[in-house]
């Protein structure tokens, strides 16, 4: 609105009882008329009107008793003040160093830089609010600052009808003295106060840059709450730099056309373009001059511009002597242009913060937007994504019965299925275990084999589902005396099996292996589902949910019988598939390294009876593969705020440098792929020292602190078609980078 755009002068150009008569002084010989060297005028009285000789005895008596009394006053104070004058740059010094004093003491939510800034505003305008009662006072006698007055101005004020309200000779002289004493005080204290406020106001564009750049810096940044701020400062910021103006440039700038339909950038560059204006104008009007006045020099403060300018107009009316009038006008210009410039320079970059501010509006009304049809959407499509969401959990869920996993060991088909193989088969696939482990344990062998599953899936199931874990009991993966692994499980994140389960595949062929302990396996904990009646678990990775159907409650008696029990109503049985134990001696040859693939052991709740057990995925990840896809042309920075959201597109160099190329696993691949990476000076180069050297070797980058993960700190290649969807796993094509914080709420979303 105009009203909040538009400036509003609280200061009176000239204050006075009655408004000046404008009456002009006439010359009198011997007070500094022509070739004097005084104030006087040129002009002596029209002829036919000189005054008598008594007339000029008197005038001239008093007004040298006057004038002689005002120069002692205008001395006094000089000196009074002199001593604070000299000391004003160390008692501006000690004024900030307060302010950041007081900054560095305040508390959350506010950070040292803002704090002060919030400081320095208000100790700007408390000091503001000291000017304006000064003011009346340092105006009191001439209508404008007691600066730059000589004997003929201050008789002009004395002869101004109605500016005494003295009806006595001796009320007369204390009232003249009480009114000079008053304004020549004022003036001095407006001296002081105008250049504290304009050294402090100095600092408030710098001050504002930090601030500012503060708040981007800490992410996600509240934008209504930043807006309202950054508007509220520069609002404030605007007044203070107007307010250090002298009056009359202040009426001048005034003078602008604000409509009610400016916004701010709009108002603020409507009054930018006046001062320029004005600067132009002033310069053009600048006089040239035979000498100066030794006793005004630049630069000026406020009040002692406003003094100046004040003599320049007593001149123009004759009220005050023409000495020097060429001068005083060249100097009140030129100092009004360098006011002009300052006030200039701030508004710029006011304009500048009010220009970011109409960005963040734009972003906040874009987000508030983006909200309105997101909470819009969810709302109409609430159904239709709770049965997508079911159909995605039926596609990634590994169900099991919970007896029969504590019991024996078996292998896990995706989905609400199961392999048709018969109890004594995983009997004796649990014994098979047990010899493994006894001939390990006396022989040094890479692995043993234990048995070879045909699995038999369906023609309509496709090769990016036929998906299936390993599980086995904990305690079939120890020997007779091994550590109790149950106690260590149950208060572990991570455990050093002896021995472990591994599955190579073969077309529809599985081996299963037992091999020597190699890593850590971590330790994750099933919990009960009691919408579902089942213990769940969702690993890390979001393409697999695990579930266990017990036999009855947790607390509730389990039973004794190892049989399978009865399956799920809807359970799709694989009919065809067959487990054949190996129990032999006989070192085995997986086609793979079986410790790369992917453990957990699962513990179940003590209450439910079940022991922990060991599971095996089988994952695309870990299959070889050949780079395909050709990548994307990348403007600007790469690994930008993109990351946080779908992700930022794979580089066409860095493609080009790995097309063709076959790799062992995605990890040799993702270890190729940020050494191209360190190889294109064009992406390496907007790196740190620090994540360079991790490229360098093979290494993830790490992303900034903020988009961190839980324990995740380096950027993720994720797939954007899954490769349980039949996402190609090395399709450069189909990989996206993300922030740890952002692969997250791709798979997890933002409930989780």
């Amino acid at each position: 609105m105009a009203k909040d755009n538009a400036y509003y002068l609280d200061e009176a150009l000239y204050i006075s009882a009655q408004p000046p008569t404008g009456i002009e002084l006439h010359y009198i010989g011997g007070g500094g008329g022509p070739g004097g060297g005084g104030w006087g005028l040129s002009d002596g009285y029209p002829r036919g009107t000189s005054p008598t000789k008594s007339d000029i005895a008197r005038v001239i008596s008093t007004r040298k008793v006057f004038a002689e009394e005002y120069h002692v006053i205008e001395k006094d104070y000089l000196e009074k003040y002199r001593q604070e004058t000299n000391q004003l740059p160390s008692t501006i010094a000690a004024l900030k160093s307060q302010i950041k004093a007081e900054a560095s003491q305040a508390g959350a939510p506010l950070t040292a830089a803002s704090a002060e800034q919030v400081i320095l505003t208000t100790r700007i305008n408390q000091m503001r609010d000291l000017y304006l009662q000064i003011l009346p006072d340092a105006n009191s006698y001439f209508g404008a600052p007691a600066f730059y007055k000589r004997g003929d101005s201050m008789m002009s004020r004395f002869l101004d009808p109605g500016f005494f309200a003295a009806t006595t000779g001796e009320e007369l002289g204390a009232e003249w003295g009480a009114k000079l004493h008053s304004s020549w005080d004022g003036a001095y204290r407006l001296h002081l106060e105008a250049l504290k406020i304009q050294a402090l106001a100095d600092d408030l564009e710098s001050l504002a840059t930090q601030v500012d750049q503060d708040e981007l810096s800490h992410q996600p940044m509240d934008l209504s709450q930043a807006i309202a701020r950054r508007t509220a400062q520069i609002h404030a910021e605007r007044q203070i730099h107007f307010n250090c103006l002298p009056s009359v440039i202040q009426h001048e700038l005034g003078q602008t056309v604000i409509d009610d339909a400016l916004s701010l950038v709009q108002a603020l560059s409507a009054y930018l373009a006046t001062a320029v204006a004005l600067i132009q104008g002033k310069q053009s009007q600048i006089p040239s001059y035979p000498d100066q006045n030794p006793q005004i020099n630049g630069p000026l403060s406020k009040p002692q511009l406003e003094g100046l300018l004040h003599l320049v107009d007593e001149q123009r009316l004759r009220r005050a002597g023409p000495r020097w009038k060429e001068y005083h006008q060249a100097l009140a210009l030129t100092e009004s242009i360098r006011f002009l410039g300052v006030y200039t320079s701030a508004t710029q970059n006011l304009v500048q913060r009010a220009v970011e501010v109409e960005s963040l509006q734009g972003q906040l009304a874009a987000q508030e937007e983006a909200a309105r049809q997101q909470a819009e959407a969810e709302r109409s499509a609430a159904e239709a994504e709770q049965q997508w969401q079911e159909a995605i959990r039926q596609r990634v869920r590994y169900n099991h019965q919970a007896q029969l996993a504590g019991s024996a060991p078996a292998v896990i088909p995706i989905g609400a299925a199961t392999f048709a193989i018969a109890e004594t088969s995983y009997t004796a696939l649990s014994k098979a275990i047990t010899s493994a482990i006894s001939r390990l344990v006396a022989v040094s062998l890479r692995s043993l084999s234990v048995g070879t599953l045909a699995m038999a899936w369906p023609s309509t199931l496709g090769n990016s589902e036929r998906h299936y874990l390993i599980s086995t009991p904990l305690s079939s993966l120890v020997p007779p005396d091994g550590p109790d692994i149950a106690a260590l499980a149950a208060t572990s994140t991570s455990i050093d099996l002896p021995y472990l389960m591994a599955g190579a595949e073969s077309e529809d062929t599985l081996d299963l292996y037992v091999v020597p302990g190699g890593k850590p396996v971590a330790v994750r904990a099933a919990t009960f589902d009691t919408e579902r009646q089942v213990y769940s678990l969702a690993p890390d990775n979001p393409q697999r949910i695990l579930t266990w159907t017990p036999a009855s409650a947790p607390g509730g008696e389990q039973g004794s019988s190892t049989s399978l029990p009865q399956l799920p109503p809807g359970t799709i049985v694989y009919a065809g598939s067959s487990l054949n134990p190996v129990n032999n001696e006989q070192e085995g040859y997986p086609a793979l390294d079986l410790l790369d693939q992917e453990r957990l052991i699962i513990t179940f709740p003590m209450d439910s009876g079940l022991p922990p057990i060991l599971v095996v995925f089988k994952s695309p990840r870990y299959e070889p593969g050949i780079v395909m896809g050709s990548g994307a042309e990348i403007d600007g920075i790469w690994l930008g705020d993109i990351t946080r959201g779908a992700g930022a597109k794979i580089p066409t160099q860095i493609a080009n440098a790995l097309r063709g190329r076959e790799f062992r696993d995605f990890d040799e691949f993702r270890t190729a792929f940020w050494k191209a990476l360190s190889d294109t000076p064009e992406l390496s180069s907007q790196f740190n020292d620090a994540n360079k050297s991790l490229i360098a070797k093979g290494r993830a980058p790490r992303a900034r602190d903020k988009d961190h993960h839980k324990g995740h700190a380096t950027f993720i290649l994720h797939h954007v078609i899954p490769i349980s969807e039949s996402g190609a796993v090395y399709d450069v094509d189909n990989l996206r980078v993300v922030t740890p914080a952002a692969h997250h709420a791709i798979h997890y979303g933002a409930s989780e």
